[in-house]
């Protein structure tokens, strides 16, 4: 008599199973409710955790603020340094250079800041998509920018701007090889394990923007740039520092806690 009592529940289990199975994983559903509303009956996070979550969103568009702004200035000043309109390998390295590195990289790293303001909404798989598209785009135009650079002194390098531009073309490959591999490891980890790899690619990565920015302080404070324009050449080179100490933070955080798992 208990066999088909026992048949018929191990038939429900499988049926909640199934509908459970097909139910999205919804992480804020998830979390204790910080604050109700009795009238509308909404679920709101307390009010310091909004407060601050406003503030760092409001940071992070500030940010990109300073980051088009950068942008920008080189490209105005690429496009409009030769009186008849001419274009150089020195205007092109400082479009490819600095586009690669202020825009495309900078924006990489941001893809998986928690509070960026257009990729904090997608999934982790999402963000390291977009990751590895931006970075691919990024290293291309510093590939490109260093060479038309290198190719305008005919590969003699006898300044720090150089010398720097060179060291983080170096780790920027090395980066985007090692992001190659952290992103398949888990197929492959048989043979790689993905905490080192995801270790050397974010001390890398953050190495190689470091040094691009780096790179491009320098090139702001050159008198080839600032001896026209010293204002706007001491603004970029602060918006340049604050964009650096800006973008380190996340990924400083995420090779502290990626270590301590690893350990």
């Amino acid at each position: 008599m208990d066999r088909p009592s026992t048949s018929r529940q191990s038939i429900e289990k499988v049926e909640m199973f199934e509908v459970r199975e097909h139910v999205p994983y919804q992480a804020e559903l998830t979390r204790a409710p910080a604050a109700y509303d009795e009238e509308s009956g909404d679920v709101y996070d307390s009010s310091w955790t909004s407060a601050f979550r406003a503030m760092c969103q409001l940071i992070n568009l500030l940010h990109h603020m300073q980051v088009a702004i950068v942008v920008f200035c080189l490209w105005h000043f690429a496009l409009t340094a030769e009186a008849n309109g001419t274009i150089s390998n020195l205007e092109l390295h400082i479009i490819f250079a600095g586009t690669g590195y202020q825009f495309f990289l900078v924006e990489a790293i941001l893809t998986l800041h928690r509070h960026n303001s257009w990729s904090f909404q997608l999934s982790k798989d999402g963000k390291r998509i977009v990751h590895g598209c931006l970075q691919l785009i990024g290293s291309l135009f510093v590939i490109a920018g260093t060479f038309l650079g290198l190719a305008r002194v005919d590969m003699v390098i006898s300044t720090a701007h150089g010398i720097c531009g060179v060291i983080a073309l170096a780790f920027t490959l090395l980066s985007f090889i090692s992001g190659i591999i952290a992103l398949f490891s888990a197929k492959v980890r048989m043979m790689v394990k993905s905490g080192p790899v995801k270790i050397i690619h974010l001390a890398v990565g953050l190495f190689a923007v470091s040094m691009g920015l780096i790179t491009m302080i320098l090139g702001f404070h050159m008198d080839f740039y600032a001896a026209s324009r010293e204002g706007l050449s001491s603004a970029l080179i602060v918006f340049s520092v604050l964009i650096l100490l800006y973008i380190m933070i996340q990924p400083i955080y995420d090779l502290i806690s990626t270590t301590k798992k690893s350990m």
